[in-house]
């Protein structure tokens, strides 16, 4: 299969070193996979991202091919997407003349996988925990049961995705017993609602889950493409994908309109380029236009999950939480309608890792509480074939500017004028408070499959508010120096358009747009370039930071400002734990409301940059600040602390 497996937030165990569990969400999508043991649980890096694409390549000799390797394949006639929806459908699929069942194929998704982590590992996990959609019904389970038969792997149990994601969650926070929860699921493919309560014996589902089977990150990729089609006249529809030109522009249209997406997330506008056959074009789309075309799709979701809330029975109010699970609900406009509900969101690190985060914790705790069968059985000896060994090719990588842990990435795809700026925080984003759960008014005694689901829900007192005082965790620039183990760095796009990078030495960088000294007194950065955008920011040159307690303990980056003069066009701080994992959140307005020779302290909670995508124990840029316009401005006692989100003066995300 081709994967290339690391451990992510920790460094990988030694071959046979522990025991260990593994959770896998075999989405419709992508794949995931998440590694429980004594440490507790994380991702696995798979091939060159957290997740691989949920595709499969039928070779004529019978091999199944998945992941990357059949991505590398060239026959479409042989390579099959979306085949998890057809868990259930009693037509089988006709492959190069072959017919398979959905099973067959998730099947050989799972073997290859558990495969890469045992070679990997020196061991077959001892405890192989899966996920499945909470909307199927008992028919649909009990096809999907067949995943494991086929594939060779002794599973030990099935969870609900939405289970997963909330054990995940209230594993990490600790929302007591009773608390009530939603999961807003926006995959690539599929959604799904999910109402659920946090039992004595784990997490509990009420009422009944609201799934769409054909609503997700591709109607939003299909959003985008047709605002640009619109704007050509019509040029996409014109093409035809059985002329090998024209299907060569659609895919490239379609990577490009998928990176637009996921770009205007951050920025308030972006460039697609479309080859067309005759000639380049190019088709500048804003956020708000993109917004307008997703609107009905994002407001079909949160109408599901007021209806999933409706059937169990409970009060949107007395909702602790609405978690954010899924690829795709990291746009801007999803947790800005799932807000307005009017209870706490919370957005997690990785949303396509969450489910497989959430089953490996439950196959962790599976593996602690009693002994475990037989030992999982080496799928290296498994008769069938394994996809991939060896003749994968790896599609090339992104080119990275040199030093910069900072999302500054060339994509000619998107033809950008200002570097990708990783998640950036919506404007209604909170994190979830640990807000005591109601009673239900009525008792729930059974799900949709006539499970009982217990009592109501407990009613939790909350304690006495008790304000504990800031302690300075991570200092990044404090009385007068910079933290040790860090260095200050200048990027800017130079006249060629390339992200080029200057090292602060003797006091001083200097780019095209930006000029960046140190003093006693603090940075001072000088913006230049009026829309040319250009960025300064400090990255640890050895070991990772680790700002979790930060996270954890309501804390915030906490900084000095001082304007000299001049209006920034632009201005975000952000945070970054190894691109492409980060978080911005933009605080244009607070410094453009600082007058001249004006000092402000800003406060912008860690939640803010946890919401837009930071993974905060393993930073390794604690501070970026990015800017365009013409702006003389200082920054001076630059640092994290905990205890500090909920200050007066703390801005709110996005609103800054």
């Amino acid at each position: 299969m081709c994967v290339t497996v690391s451990c992510v937030r920790c460094a990988a165990a030694g071959k046979g070193s522990m025991r260990y569990s593994i959770g896998v969400d075999l989405g419709t999508s992508t794949v995931a996979v998440a590694i429980g043991d004594e440490r507790g649980t994380r991702a696995v890096a798979l091939s060159e991202g957290d997740v691989l694409p949920s595709v499969v390549y039928c070779a004529a000799d019978g091999t199944i091919l998945t992941g990357a390797a059949a991505l590398a394949e060239r026959d479409p006639a042989r390579t099959v997407t979306g085949f998890k929806r057809r868990i259930g459908d009693p037509t089988p699929l006709v492959v190069g003349g072959t017919s398979r069942s959905p099973e067959e194929l998730m099947a050989a998704q799972l073997r290859d996988v558990v495969a890469a982590l045992t070679e990997s590992r020196g061991e077959a996990p001892a405890a192989v925990v899966l996920s499945a959609p909470a909307a199927w019904g008992p028919y649909r389970r009990e096809r999907f049961d067949r995943v494991a038969e086929l594939s060779g792997v002794a599973v030990r149990a099935v969870v609900t995705e939405p289970v997963a994601t909330a054990t995940h969650v209230v594993s990490e926070r600790g929302l007591g017993t009773g608390a009530l929860l939603a999961v807003f699921d926006l995959g690539g493919s599929t959604f799904e609602a999910t109402v659920l309560r946090v039992g004595p014996e784990g997490i509990e589902t009420l009422g009944s889950p609201e799934g769409i089977e054909h609503l997700g990150g591709d109607d939003l990729d299909d959003a985008v493409r047709g605002l640009v089609d619109r704007r050509l006249g019509g040029l996409l529809s014109a093409l035809d994908p059985a002329v090998e030109g024209d299907a060569a522009a659609l895919a490239a249209v379609d990577a490009a309109c998928t990176e637009a997406k996921e770009l205007l997330s951050s920025r308030r506008e972006t460039v697609v380029v479309v080859p067309l056959p005759d000639g380049e074009r190019r088709v500048t789309i804003t956020r708000d236009e993109f917004d307008e075309a997703i609107r009905p799709t994002v407001e079909l979701a949160v109408a599901a999950l007021r209806r999933s809330v409706a059937s169990a029975g409970v009060d949107e109010d007395a909702l602790a939480t609405i978690i954010l699970s899924g690829g795709s609900a990291r746009i801007p406009l999803v947790a800005a309608q799932v807000a307005a509900i009017g209870r706490p969101v919370h957005a997690t690190h990785r949303p396509t890792t969450t489910v497989a985060l959430g089953a490996a914790e439950v196959a962790r705790r599976l593996l602690e509480s009693g002994p475990v069968g037989s030992p999982e059985p080496d799928p290296r000896d498994a008769t069938a074939p394994l996809a991939g060994r060896g003749g994968a090719r790896r599609r090339p990588g992104r080119r990275t500017v040199a030093l910069a842990g900072v999302a500054v990435v060339a994509l000619a795809a998107a033809a950008l004028t200002i570097p990708p700026l990783l998640g950036q925080a919506a404007n209604s984003f909170t994190t979830a408070e640990q807000t005591p759960a109601q009673p239900a008014d009525q008792d729930q005694d059974q799900d949709q499959d006539g499970q009982d689901q217990g009592e109501d829900a407990t009613v939790i007192e909350p304690e006495p508010a008790v304000v504990p005082e800031p302690t300075v965790v991570a200092p990044v620039f404090t009385d007068g120096a910079t933290a040790e183990g860090l260095g200050w760095f200048v990027q800017s796009a130079g006249v060629t358009g390339d992200w080029e990078v200057s090292t602060l030495d003797d006091g001083t960088a200097a780019r095209d747009q930006l000029t960046l000294t140190e003093s006693a007194d603090g940075l001072h950065a000088q913006w230049s370039g009026a829309a040319d955008p250009a960025q300064f920011y400090a990255q640890a040159s050895g070991e990772t930071l680790d700002l979790a307690p930060v996270a954890e303990n309501d804390g915030a980056l906490v900084l000095d400002v001082t304007v000299a003069s001049g209006t920034a066009g632009t201005f975000q701080l952000a945070a970054h734990c190894g691109y492409p994992c980060g978080g911005t959140v933009d605080v244009t307005d607070a410094v453009n409301a600082i007058p001249d020779g004006g000092t402000r302290r800003l406060v912008v909670p860690a939640s803010c940059f946890t919401a837009a995508g930071l993974d905060p124990s393993r930073v390794d840029t604690p501070f970026l600040a990015f800017g365009t316009g013409d702006l003389d401005v200082s920054v001076d006692d630059v640092r994290w602390e905990d205890n500090t989100g909920a200050d007066p003066d703390a801005l709110p995300c996005g609103e800054g």
